[in-house]
């Protein structure tokens, strides 16, 4: 009798002390085309170091691949960079879940409902708040933004972060105004 009683209490610790765990994640959402080299770049060479350093252990980690994607009034999503970025995206949709086309229109509605409304891709966002054009300092911005135990890899990473702080910089992203416009006219992807 005793040992259930422990089974049953040893089974309660665990899992409220992974609620805990689980509630102070620092949420990263990160909103980017398939086929969209400034995506693509952040992903591999920025993204790729939460991995790397032990973070992604204190994030929830969402990954929307919608980026400045549109749908037409017939329903149709219609890529920034032609019908293969649609077809991959509904690939990468289909690694995150067994409906790839109900996600998609899912990941629009996402993406269409951000405040401030996205204004370009890669569109980081670390619990609810947009880093603009500072995305390559993710890392800063999790260890920031974390209130559990400091992680061993925040020590070595500025803890400044602005997302102004590149204002006066070239950036490195895909604009949906200056390149939709040339896409209408396009072959589209047709789910």
């Amino acid at each position: 009798m005793a040992s259930s009683r422990f089974f049953v209490f040893s089974f309660l610790l665990l899992f409220a002390s992974t609620s805990a765990i689980e509630s102070s994640k620092v949420s990263v959402a990160v909103y980017y085309e398939s086929l969209c080299p400034y995506c693509s770049n952040f992903i591999v060479n920025y993204l790729a170091k939460i991995f790397d350093a032990g973070l992604i252990d204190i994030v929830d980690l969402k990954m929307i691949p919608y980026g400045n994607a549109k749908i037409k009034p017939n329903g149709t999503i219609s890529c920034q960079h032609g019908p293969n970025e649609c077809l991959l995206n509904t690939i990468e949709a289909c690694a995150i879940s067994v409906w790839p086309e109900l996600l998609e229109f899912q990941y629009a509605e996402q993406t269409d409902s951000l405040q401030p409304p996205h204004k370009y891709v890669p569109w980081v966002v670390v619990n609810g708040q947009p880093l603009y054009e500072d995305y390559e300092n993710v890392q800063s911005y999790i260890c920031k933004a974390y209130e559990g135990e400091p992680s061993k890899a925040c020590e070595e990473l500025p803890l400044i972060t602005t997302p102004e702080a590149k204002a006066n910089q070239e950036h490195r992203v895909s604009r949906a105004k200056m390149i939709m416009a040339p896409v209408q006219q396009a072959d589209k992807h047709d789910f």
